[in-house]
């Protein structure tokens, strides 16, 4: 890793306000009154505000990060990391916009480029999720750009509405606490992310569409049926193959007068050759797996779970505990169950109300097809500290410490120092 570049981003940080105890030191103050006082170029004059008003809604967000291998990891790959993220998003409100009430017009392109040290660390579960965004197949190296998202909701009630489009599942199993897998504030390793056993019945973006339905402030219910291959980067029309039956329950409630939630997800998968091993770079394995790749035409199916519990505070400023399990039919799925538990929360020290921190577990075991068994994975477990200082308006800075039993003999326990600097223009 380069220590210059460290430096240079830790110069301009209020260090004296990131320990506890010193008084003297100014918090950050941000005016939540203000128009997209959460975006660095805020109301851009007054236009955000405007566009608002009749329905659209901009957003351009990037980032940086820069990761080392400090121990352990195979030969492969690049020990040092240097890779460049970012997304431009549309959202059209047809109500504000004067058209019609009820729709919602949402799209999304993704793109990547640099190195990243997934194939140096040796690990199974990615230990940067935005290195494999877009999940663009066979894009790992170099990567890529693509439209990952255009749906369109349209709500026939406040309670019932329908979807349907080019649809993207990186915030699908989210956790307050932990995130989801397109996340860019919390943790960076997959493994903590989401349940790797949707592996091989959910793609990231896909032709589908479904039914919305939130009975309740405290519950909201999606049914969805979509394509089981994945399209980013490609004419998702050309490459739509195989039948994935989606569910997802989340609900929130209160344990003991203090906030908590769960969400309860499902996946069936017909008739689709499941996508190859060393093909999906949300499993890192193609550099250790010889002779032809695993593939079945069987039915897959997936059951996920994730919750949450504030010991203090809420999803506003406050911490608590997380937890996430997963499990599937492990053939042809390579996950055979999966399972992470941790806590974090929002202001830890004392003029930090605004910092993001989380401490995380994960474990992937991996199933006992023979093929997998005979190339030595057989399970992988991690962890993972992150603390995320609010820089200023817009800005963040990540750093990041993991520490990985990788499931790969070779590569051995793993350790990966990172920083991931977030802008939202």
């Amino acid at each position: 890793m380069r220590p210059s570049f460290a430096a240079l981003l830790l110069a301009g940080l209020p260090l004296g306000s990131l320990v506890a105890g010193d008084e003297s030191a100014d918090p950050l103050v941000i005016d939540d009154a203000a128009p997209f006082s959460d975006r660095l170029l805020g109301d851009w004059g007054g236009v955000r505000s405007s566009l608002a008003d009749h329905g659209v809604t901009l957003n351009l967000d990037g980032t940086y990060s820069l990761q080392g291998v400090a121990d352990g990891g195979t030969r492969f790959g690049h020990d040092e990391g240097n890779l460049f993220a970012g997304q431009l998003g549309l959202l059209l409100d047809t109500g504000k916009a004067g058209l019609w009430p009820g729709g919602f017009l949402s799209a999304r392109v993704e793109g990547r480029g640099g190195d990243s040290v997934l194939r140096r660390a040796g690990t199974t579960s990615p230990v940067n999720n935005g290195a494999i965004l877009p999940l663009i197949p066979g894009s790992l190296r170099d990567g890529g750009w693509g439209l990952t998202e255009l749906t369109y909701a349209q709500f026939l009630s406040e309670q019932f509405g329908l979807v349907m489009g080019l649809i993207n599942t990186d915030s699908g199993d989210a956790n307050p606490i932990a995130g989801s897998l397109g996340s860019d504030e919390f943790f960076m390793n997959t493994g903590l992310l989401y349940s790797p056993v949707a592996i091989s019945t959910v793609p990231n973006v896909t032709p589908g569409g479904g039914i919305l339905w939130i009975p309740s402030e405290e519950n909201e219910v999606k049914l969805l049926v979509i394509g089981t291959s994945e399209t980013a980067g490609h004419n998702p029309f050309e490459r739509y193959e195989g039948t994935t039956f989606l569910g997802e329950w989340a609900t929130k409630f209160r344990i003991a007068d203090r906030p908590s939630g769960s969400t309860l997800s499902a996946s069936y998968s017909i008739g689709e050759e499941r996508l190859r091993l060393s093909d999906d770079p949300r499993l890192l394995l193609a550099d250790y797996l010889t002779g032809t790749p695993l593939a079945s035409t069987e039915d897959s199916w997936s059951i996920m779970w994730n919750g949450y519990h504030y010991v203090s505070g809420d999803e506003t400023g406050g911490w608590g505990f997380f937890g996430r399990f997963g499990v599937s039919d492990g053939d042809p799925n390579p996950i055979d169950w999966a399972g992470a538990a941790g806590l974090g929360g929002i202001g830890l020290l004392p003029g930090r109300e605004r910092d993001r921190w989380g401490l995380g577990l994960f474990h992937q075991s991996f199933a006992d097809d023979g093929f997998l068994a005979a190339a030595g994975i057989t399970e992988e477990t991690g962890a993972e500290l992150f603390y995320n200082i609010a820089l200023g308006r817009g800005t963040n800075l990540t750093l990041d410490v993991q520490c990985v039993d990788s499931a790969v003999p070779r590569a051995g326990t793993v350790v990966v120092l990172g920083a991931r600097l977030g802008v939202r223009f």
